[in-house]
């Protein structure tokens, strides 16, 4: 307990310092902190109240025009003509008015646009009068006889059933391998004059008759005029009406582009075409795209009774961002789409309000979500302002892109003065870290000089003590027999060679401290090593409850190494493995090769170690058990003297352990190969 006291003694002049250093250094830093922010607070005030009433003008002018703007759109809307196919609709507001998609809803409140179907490949089976050229073609698999009877069909009808037959003829042609025949039948649908009049299922069939020319033609160069005619074709009938102002479906629409999309970027023959038809089919496609997805969404116009008319609101939220205007006409009802990138530059007035200024913008919609802008900024806003009437709730934030800018125009005339008073602060700190590591430093040193004076009296004081009680005994007679006194000198000889091996590892850590531990290195036997120092410690393991295991494998490589060096090594562990197992000792000495490195590892089943006192073990004097009054002897010097020796010879060592199941100590030295 007295040394207890006086440890925590020990720190009490480091606390010291410490507290008066924070009193020294923080409060005079703080005071004059307070008083510079004092002095520049009114100057500070004063820009950033100039600023606000800039940039609050600069939003406001950018609100005033998008404010106009959007009336002028709503307004455009309602002139616009509602007799005409949707379709002329959707192309104008998506090619002209640059929305990434529509919806209309009829008087009733039912979707006129866009419409789905079922049906987007037609093959002839759905056709009754199909059924023995279906069983001939895809059961039977005799396509010459199937297209004879597709043959017959051709002949015997004028409508949309001879495109099927003809498209039916053509696939078995191609399966035959007629190709260029086939190609021949197949034009006669894809060019077929009935488009201009057709109903909507012979547009399906020219355009899946198109489709499978395609297919024909793309894989034979000399086609190449052809297939650009047909990819026309195709481009000319999707989105477009014809003469009896019939159309394809939205999916059946979507269905056909895509695949057209999808030949002209796997076909390098098409290269050059395609750089002057693709972009404007991919801008009607995704907006097509978005429109059945968001009618999938709300197919009824009471879907949308709910929002406010020309409010901007967000419809989906998933990885695609759309964002829809509702907007009734005096016929029917609007529902107006627009991408997060779309709506961002319809509101670019906000942007070219924070232009060149230093400052960045962030727009987030009625909900808080982030729009458009800057999508992480750093600290609050300055200036915040609503973005106009069809935005309800949808709000602007304005950001300084390069720190404060109110900061910037003040710190000019406090410059001089903060960085005074942070050298200041500086000079203080570092003197007073000095200072306290100084203190803590020589409180440091005091004990672990007080540590060791301890442990070492303690440890030379029990085997002089010892030997003097013996000795006086033997000096006074005090002992039975001859036998008794052998006893006693064989006790005293124990106890003078323990006296001897703690002031030789006093001796060895004086040496490695000043550097003068030479060894002695050349090649050597590592089983002649391992077996010297066995024969030392055996006599001694013998004498006791001790099951000692020695296998040293044979044909082992040599060792660079001083001898002596490594077996003091092994002495010290197998001595520790002795001294720390049970009353019923097993202790195992292993020495083999393996991974080019000569192991010689020693187990036992002692105490065990945690896994906080073996990352400390190899440091001088500590001990696991650190009172004066444990039963095993040292001053914590072995191991650093084993770590000591074996980092000299390149060489490592792993400690392996777990408390109460003993513990495995390995030392690898590089071999000689």
């Amino acid at each position: 307990m007295r040394r207890g006291k006086k440890i925590a003694a020990g720190f009490s002049p480091l606390k010291s310092v410490l507290l008066l250093l924070a009193i020294a250094v923080v409060l005079p830093t703080v005071c004059l902190l307070w008083f510079m922010t004092q002095a520049v607070k009114n100057e500070r005030l004063a820009v950033r109240q100039k600023l606000l009433s800039v940039y609050t003008e600069k939003l406001a002018d950018a609100s005033r025009k998008n404010d106009a703007m959007w009336s002028k759109n709503c307004k455009d809307l309602d002139e616009q003509k509602t007799d005409e196919h949707p379709y002329q609709r959707f192309i104008e507001l998506v090619d002209e008015s640059g929305y990434d998609g529509l919806i209309v809803y009829d008087a009733a409140g039912k979707l006129a646009h866009p419409l789905f179907s079922d049906k987007l490949d037609i093959v002839t089976k759905p056709f009754k009068e199909f059924g023995d050229a279906w069983r001939l073609e895809f059961t039977e698999q005799k396509f010459a006889q199937a297209a004879k009877f597709y043959e017959q069909k051709i002949q015997a009808y004028d409508n949309h059933i001879r495109l099927a037959a003809i498209i039916g003829r053509s696939r078995c042609l191609a399966k035959l391998g007629e190709v260029d025949h086939a190609i021949q039948q197949c034009k006669k649908a894809a060019f077929s004059p009935q488009q201009a009049q057709g109903d909507s299922a012979t547009l399906l069939l020219i355009g899946n008759a198109r489709l499978m020319l395609i297919n024909f033609l793309k894989q034979n160069p000399k086609y190449t005029k052809l297939l650009e005619q047909t990819c026309d074709k195709i481009i000319e009938m999707v989105y477009s009406t014809n003469e009896a102002g019939q159309a394809l479906t939205a999916n059946q629409n979507l269905f056909f582009t895509q695949k057209i999309l999808e030949i002209i970027s796997e076909n390098p023959s098409l290269e050059g075409y395609a750089k002057t038809k693709t972009h404007r089919l991919q801008k009607l496609a995704l907006a097509e795209e978005r429109s059945i997805n968001i009618a999938e969404r709300f197919p009824k116009m009471t879907d949308l009774n709910k929002r406010q008319v020309n409010q901007w609101y967000r419809l989906q939220a998933d990885e695609d961002i759309i964002y829809g205007l509702y907007h009734k006409t005096e016929n029917e009802t609007l529902l107006l789409l627009l991408s997060r990138e779309s709506i961002g530059s319809l509101l670019s007035d906000y942007e070219n309000a924070s232009e060149n200024s230093g400052t960045a913008y962030r727009i987030l919609d009625g909900s808080g979500r982030f729009v458009v802008g800057l999508d992480q900024p750093q600290g609050k806003p300055f200036v915040e302002a609503a973005v106009g009437k069809n935005f309800e709730g949808w709000k602007i934030e304005l950001y300084f892109e390069d720190g404060e800018i109110f900061e910037k125009a003040a710190d000019k005339q406090i410059t001089v003065y903060l960085w005074t008073g942070v050298l200041v602060a500086v000079v203080i700190l570092i003197a007073g870290g000095f200072a306290g590591q100084a203190v803590g430093k020589q409180i440091k040193l005091n004990k672990m000089k007080n540590d060791f004076i301890a442990t070492v009296s303690h440890e030379l004081k029990t085997p002089l003590s010892s030997m003097r009680v013996m000795v006086d005994t033997l000096l006074e007679g005090n002992y039975k027999d001859q036998q008794q006194a052998e006893q006693y000198l064989q006790l005293t000889s124990k106890e003078n060679q323990r006296l001897s091996r703690l002031i030789d590892n006093f001796l060895t850590f004086s040496r490695m401290e000043r550097c003068k531990q030479a060894f002695q290195i050349s090649e050597t036997s590592p089983a002649k090593i391992a077996q010297e120092a066995v024969d030392i410690v055996k006599a001694r393991f013998d004498q006791t409850l001790c099951e000692f295991e020695v296998n040293i494998h044979q044909n082992l490589p040599n060792i660079l190494a001083d001898p002596d060096a490594i077996v003091t090594v092994l002495i010290n562990l197998l001595d520790n493995a002795y001294k720390y197992s049970k009353d019923e000792k097993r202790i195992v000495f292993w020495v083999f090769f393996k991974d080019n490195m000569v192991h010689f590892q020693i187990t036992d089943n002692g105490l065990g170690l945690s896994r906080w006192a073996i990352k400390k073990i190899f440091k001088r004097f500590y001990q696991v058990d650190r009172s004066l009054s444990r039963q095993t002897e040292g001053c914590g010097l072995g191991l650093a003297i084993v770590k000591f020796i074996v980092d000299a010879h390149k060489g490592s060592i792993i400690v392996k352990s777990k408390p109460g199941k003993g513990s495995a100590f390995t030392v690898k030295l590089p071999a000689i190969t």
